[in-house]
């Protein structure tokens, strides 16, 4: 006769499947997430590299902020998609979100300046009005960053802590465990629970 393990049975009962379900939701958050930050970068490659085009079309010197705006969606749109596989733990690179929130911020900082003040029709060519909805989707894409950066630095930190302490409920429960089993052992004559083959 051998004994079935709390451990194994709360396994077997459902911690598996709550654990499961649990990453399922997780998954399913975090590709929402990365799909409104994919939309959002998306835009702002549209805006921005359309000038950049023209600009090489017209064999006219790349500007720089519109250069820098494009290759920041770029990487933008690179991480979100690499960010969607299922089930990787990529809450542990929010390193990477926190840099393209400070990338964001500088993209929102420099066309800020340019255009929100600007009362005229036209800057160098592109539409001061277009332009100054693209500084507002640009501090979208900070704001995003930032929540998804601070999202996995919180479930890093805190998954460290919430596994800690797991192991110091499954040292305890185990040694519950065994003093109950050798009791019930005593009792019915059986050997020791040590001795026994689960």
């Amino acid at each position: 006769m051998g004994f079935i393990t709390a451990k194994k049975l709360i396994a077997k009962a459902g911690k598996g499947a709550a654990t499961k379900q649990i990453g399922l939701y997780e998954n399913i958050a975090r590709w929402a997430a990365r799909g409104i930050q994919l939309v959002f970068a998306l835009v702002v490659v549209g805006l921005y590299a359309h000038r950049v085009d023209e600009d090489r079309r017209a064999g006219r010197a790349q500007s720089a902020a519109w250069a820098y705006a494009t290759v920041v969606a770029g990487m933008s749109c690179i991480t979100c998609v690499v960010y969607a596989i299922p089930f990787a733990p990529v809450h542990r690179l929010f390193a990477w979100d926190l840099t393209l929130f400070i990338l964001w911020i500088a993209v929102f900082g420099t066309f800020a300046n340019i255009f929100l003040k600007r009362e005229e029709d036209e800057y160098e060519g592109t539409s001061v009005r277009v332009m100054k909805v693209g500084v507002w989707i640009d501090l979208v894409n900070c704001l995003l960053w930032l929540a998804t950066g601070a999202y996995g630095s919180f479930r890093t930190f805190l998954g460290r802590k919430a596994k800690g302490l797991e192991n110091k409920l499954d040292g305890t429960f185990d040694a519950w465990e065994s003093k109950a089993k050798n009791k019930v052992a005593e009792k019915v004559g059986f050997p020791p629970a040590a001795h026994l083959q689960v």
